[in-house]
């Protein structure tokens, strides 16, 4: 019998039949391995990291089967969360760290992935837009002041340029919201600060991990909690949750992280002051000055003085009726009016500024983000839920700062 049908010479090495009909291994070295869900999370797809594999690994492994590892060690990763959380309710999950933190905040915030339904064979099937949940826990060092340490509104809440990018970021739709242009920062602006701009010193990260799910709010919770408590953060002398507005947030708060002092994101309550003003002027250019008076109000607590001036301004205009437009200014304002009185007594952001707190969920977003750069785009579908939940629970391994990837493979 020819050996050439059963083995290709690469060199002086001789590699079996199974690479010469393209059948995959199934078991590779758990370094190896590691090298795989790397490249699968971070590269764009598992096509990229199978050519980052070959290229980089000189490791030989289709994207299909990357997907398979991705798909099995990611589901590992959840397995462990829900046991934690399990073990974390009945009272028996223990504190894995040594060293309390000074200062323990939780944040929380949503993002949004498109899906198809499986098991209906190759292409799109039922597209749809699913929520991710998304939750930071960041062990922070602070200075605790007497005094508000900066009372007045700092520079970079000044340019009108960046709130309103903000504004446009946060809101996820434009509406009422002029496109940015392409001009020069204003005087006030980043790139134009006197040599004593006001800035805000907010507390520095030290370590941050993470977790990312399509879990309803309602699993996603213990999750959160169990994570917490192996971190420690229940011990630390201070604790902050901070999340944007919605309601699901602080439920999850006042259920699982009562004792934390509750803070709700001031650059999300920006943006809803930011439309209001736009509403009432009418452009960005009349309302500027007002839409200013109101940030500096809520930098310095003075969040009720807001709250009656949107309250007067409704008060003067005619009912809304079953005839009014959709982008009828008035809608615009009741709905920055109702966020900030839900929300009025998670704002006194002078006190968190005395007590070293953070104010804003600025690391939160920017966590979204590198979730987001894997798993969102334009001609990008998961399978719901099979698909999607394994590479989130390994996209938060990767960016967790606490080894959570490496101890797979241990």
């Amino acid at each position: 019998m020819n050996p050439s049908v059963f083995v290709r010479p690469v060199g002086s090495l001789f590699f079996p039949q199974r690479e010469v009909l393209k059948i995959e291994r199934e078991n590779f070295s758990p370094g190896v391995v590691k090298k795989v869900i790397l490249a699968a999370v971070e590269t764009k797809s598992f096509a990229r990291a199978e050519a980052v594999m070959h290229k980089i690994a000189e490791v030989e492994i289709s994207g299909r089967h990357i997907g398979r590892l991705a798909q099995k060690h990611g589901e590992r990763l959840i397995d462990e969360q829900r046991t934690r959380a399990s073990a974390h309710r009945q009272k028996q999950l223990p504190v894995e760290v040594e060293n309390v933190p000074e200062l323990a905040v939780v944040e929380l915030d949503g993002g949004r992935i498109r899906t198809r339904a499986e098991g209906h064979g190759p292409g799109t099937h039922e597209p749809a837009w699913k929520e991710t949940k998304n939750a930071l826990f960041l062990r922070m060092s602070s200075t605790v002041h007497e005094h508000d340490p900066c009372s007045e509104l700092p520079q970079t809440l000044q340019n009108r340029r960046r709130i309103r990018q903000l504004a446009l970021e946060l809101s996820g739709t434009a509406s009422g919201v002029e496109e940015p242009l392409d001009e020069p920062d204003e005087p006030g602006s980043a790139s134009h600060k006197p040599p004593m701009a006001t800035r805000d010193e907010g507390p520095q990260k030290l370590l941050r991990t993470c977790l990312s799910s399509l879990d309803d709010v309602q699993t996603f919770g213990p999750l959160m909690a169990a994570e917490a408590h192996r971190k420690a953060f229940f011990q630390a002398t201070r604790q902050a949750f901070v999340a944007d507005g919605m309601k699901c947030n602080w439920n999850v708060w006042k259920k699982h992280f009562p004792t934390f002092t509750p803070i709700v994101d001031l650059l999300h309550a920006i943006s809803y002051v930011y439309h209001a003003a736009v509403a009432i002027g009418g452009d960005e250019d009349f309302s500027w000055g007002q839409c200013l008076e109101w940030i500096e109000a809520l930098w310095q607590g003075r969040v009720d003085d807001v709250i009656q001036s949107l309250t007067e301004w409704l008060a003067a205009q005619p009912p809304v009726d079953d005839n009014t437009p959709p982008d009828d200014p008035r809608d615009t304002v009741q709905s920055s009016l109702t966020y900030l009185t839900n929300n009025r007594s998670r704002m006194n952001y002078p006190a968190y500024r005395r007590q070293g707190l953070p104010t804003t969920s600025s690391l939160m977003e920017s966590l979204v983000k590198e979730i987001h750069w894997r798993v969102k785009g334009t001609e990008k579908f998961w399978n719901n839920p099979t698909g999607a939940s394994p590479i989130l629970a390994l996209q938060a391994a990767a960016l967790s700062e606490d080894g959570r990837l490496d101890d797979l493979f241990e």
